[in-house]
């Protein structure tokens, strides 16, 4: 059983983070331990209040884990403090950390940003050049499409700046994002379908320049708390179970539909999912 490292912050409600990801790492047969980065008070319907770590208890964690049990791979969720993203940089450096999984939670579906501007920059220079792929829902590739457009100056980016303008709406126009985005940043890119209007469809771009596209049926569930945490959880489980990168994306996304397809309906706002449904 391999083991798996996360690095996120703990959900009080146990739908997404920390929870989220140990259990989507048993269901798909590795060995999930944990890093804490910030204690929330939250439940289906918001965020109540948060705690960040302190850099020295959080460094101390995936030290201990790295000491002992080295991890085959590393899923890294929402850190919102520049000090704890430089933090994890350094430690996952130091122990030669592999098969990084990065779910950048830089902004919610309406559009809100949720880390400061500092923590978007030392996200986007500490710890992308060491992520093996990131893992952006729509929002967040627009707005680290933005980024990387203002860090480049190159005749190439006018293409890139008309989709910018007019916003990601095709499936070309994921791809494109997806393009520079590895190119600008070095590491695979999953752009996420999952805010678009009639299908789930994800592609991923690797650094080669390759593309491939993974087709999901969208799933009719207002409970989708927590799937961002879920996919990437599940990608880093299978690249640690030896699968390439594609396979492990295509054996993620079938792990995530079904866990919607369950229809597990708990709380009174956006719940969570099924991550036990193999089991039932």
């Amino acid at each position: 059983m391999p083991p798996v490292l996360t690095v996120a912050g703990s959900d009080s409600s146990g739908g997404a983070g920390i929870q989220a990801d140990l259990k989507t790492m048993m269901a798909n047969g590795v060995f999930g331990m944990s890093a804490i980065t910030s204690l929330t008070a939250q439940n289906t319907t918001g965020v109540c209040d948060v705690q960040n770590a302190e850099p020295r208890v959080l460094a101390e964690q995936v030290d201990a884990v790295f000491e002992d049990i080295p991890p085959m791979a590393v899923k890294i969720g929402m850190v919102s403090s520049a000090d704890l993203i430089e933090t994890i940089a350094e430690r996952l450096s130091a122990h030669q950390a592999r098969n990084i999984v990065l779910d950048p939670v830089m902004v919610a579906t309406s559009g809100a940003k949720l880390i400061d501007d500092d923590a978007v920059a030392a996200l986007t220079s500490k710890l992308f050049p060491l992520a093996t792929v990131i893992t952006p829902n729509m929002p967040e590739t627009e707005a680290l499409l933005e980024q990387a457009l203002q860090e480049r100056s190159s005749a190439d980016d006018a293409p890139a700046a008309r989709l910018l303008s007019a916003g990601i709406r095709t499936e070309a126009d994921m791809e494109m994002a997806g393009r520079t985005l590895a190119e600008h940043f070095g590491c695979a890119v999953l752009v996420k379908g999952g805010h678009g209007v009639k299908d789930a469809n994800d592609v991923l771009v690797e650094p080669d320049g390759t593309a491939t596209w993974f087709a999901s049926p969208r799933i009719d569930n207002p409970n989708t708390h927590g799937t961002g945490c879920t996919l990437s959880s599940a990608i880093a489980s299978h690249l640690a179970l030896g699968e390439t990168l594609p396979q492990a994306v295509r054996s993620a996304k079938d792990y995530l539909t079904g866990a919607l397809a369950e229809q597990l309906d708990l709380g009174r706002g956006s719940g969570p999912m099924d991550h036990a449904w193999r089991w039932r």
